[in-house]
Parts: C-alpha cells; sequence; structure tokens
C-alpha cells in the first residue's frame, strides 16, 4: 500500500524540531498543513499548467507557506530562527509538496490526516520524552529533576533515533514501508546545521569540508549496506536510513 503521509517532511521535521514538545507541537501540524495545501493546490493548478510549471509552483508555495507559518508561529511562541533553520524550515514544505505531487495521495485527504495525525502523535510523545529526559521540562515547565536526565537526549543523535522509531511505528500501525530515496534531503541538511565533531587541525575551511564530508560518506556506505539487509517491512528505507543517521552521528559525536 502507498504511503499518503509525508515521511521525508516528518522525517526532517522529526530532526529539527523534537527537542521539546512545544516545538514538535507546531512544526507537525505546520508538515499537515502544507500537505494539505499542496494537495489542494496540485489539484487545482494540475488542469491549467505544464508538469514543469506544476511542480514549480507547488514547491515554491508549499514551501513559502511551511516557512512563513513556521517564522510566525515561532515568533509567538518566543523562538528565534536563524537563516539556516529557517532554510530547512522552507525545505520541509517543499518535502510536503514532493508526497503531493509524485500522485499518491489522489485527493484522499481522510488517509492523509489519518496516517499524518498518528506520526504527529508519535513524534509529540517523542518530544516530551526527549524533553523530559533531558531537561526535566515538559512543554518548557520544570517537572522533575532526576539522576538519569541528561543532555545527551537533546543531541542530533537522538533526534534521528526518534524520527526513525516515528516513521516505523507509524508504517507498523498502518502496514506499510517507506522505500524513500530522499533520505541525502533530510542528512545533509542536518550534517550542515547541527555538524557531529569540529577539527580544527586542518584550517578553518578544510576543517569544514571535513567535518561536513566524513558524516555523508559514511551515511551513503551505510545505506548501500542497508540494500542487501533483512530488515522488517516497517522498517525498510527511511526509517532504517534515519536509525544509521542516529548511530553514525553518536560515534563521530565521541571524537
Amino acid at each position: 500500500m502507498k504511503l499518503k503521509y509525508p515521511a521525508e517532511a516528518f522525517a526532517l521535521g522529526i530532526v529539527l524540531f523534537s527537542a521539546g514538545m512545544r516545538e514538535a507541537f507546531a512544526a507537525g501540524i505546520l508538515v499537515i498543513l502544507s500537505v494539505v495545501f499542496a494537495e489542494f493546490l496540485k489539484n487545482i493548478l494540475e488542469k491549467f499548467l505544464p508538469g514543469w510549471s506544476l511542480k514549480i509552483c507547488v514547491c515554491i508555495a508549499a514551501g513559502a507557506l511551511y516557512s512563513s507559518a513556521f517564522l510566525v508561529g515561532f515568533a509567538a511562541l518566543g523562538t528565534l530562527l536563524d537563516t539556516g533553520t529557517w532554510l530547512a524550515a522552507f525545505l520541509i514544505g517543499v518535502l510536503a509538496a514532493y508526497q503531493a505531487l509524485r500522485g499518491e495521495i489522489d485527493a484522499q485527504y481522510g488517509e492523509l490526516l489519518l496516517e499524518s495525525a498518528a506520526a504527529w502523535g508519535i513524534w509529540i510523545l517523542f518530544a516530551v520524552f526527549r524533553e523530559f529526559a533531558g531537561n526535566g521540562t515538559v512543554f518548557g515547565n520544570t517537572v522533575m529533576t532526576a539522576g538519569f536526565q541528561s543532555k545527551a537526549f537533546q543531541e542530533t543523535a537522538f533526534a534521528f533515533l526518534m524520527a526513525g522509531l516515528t516513521l516505523a511505528l507509524t508504517n507498523g500501525i498502518f502496514k506499510k514501508e517507506c522505500r524513500s530515496k530522499l533520505s541525502l534531503f533530510i542528512f545533509v541538511p542536518a550534517v550542515l546545521l547541527f555538524r557531529p565533531f569540529a577539527l580544527r587541525i586542518l584550517g578553518e575551511a578544510a576543517g569544514l569540508i571535513w567535518t561536513i564530508l566524513v558524516p555523508i560518506v559514511m551515511f551513503l556506505s551505510v545505506k548501500i549496506t542497508l540494500r542487501f539487509s533483512r530488515i522488517s517491512r516497517s522498517y525498510r528505507g527511511l526509517p532504517a536510513d534515519m536509525l544509521a543517521a542516529g548511530f553514525i552521528y553518536m560515534i563521530l559525536s565521541i571524537y
């Protein structure tokens, strides 16, 4: 069965915005809004525009909607966004539009909303766990301070792990699989924003290139290995890639 929910957009959103319940709630609902808007806009414009123009218009419109609403919403929450995060938010909107453009929704908004709501709910639950385990807070309010809490739960490695588990659980609920080939569009922006290690011996420019290139090469090599792995249906494709990315970040952050 085909996926209705935008798995790629959810994956990147979880990687970027799952450290707390507040940002997960806002980012998740905007993913759903963007994919519904993209599907609606596609159905309206496909009768009047050629294919190439339709794809450009829908992608730009969905990206602009997500990034603009995201900027306004997070400003209302008192959270300031840097340029890199804002561009990543635009990419989330484009990935949501990609799901609409590949024709797997077919204007079936009921199934789209059901699957998206399940993914959003799991995303929020994991965000609550990360926020509480990392800071002892929920929705920005202090709940309890305990010895098991650690700032490590706020690291990017756990964000990737949560993304993989969220997609896998959603796929398991609806008996589907996600063989997406766009995992690089999730991993590369994350590497650019959150580099897993720093290398200053080679100089600033060379060190920057090295810290970006090494994780990407490792990720590509793992993706090739995963093609021949026997894993359960719900973990195939994008969920397995996100879990692998989490372990890559975890290993590289040690050094």
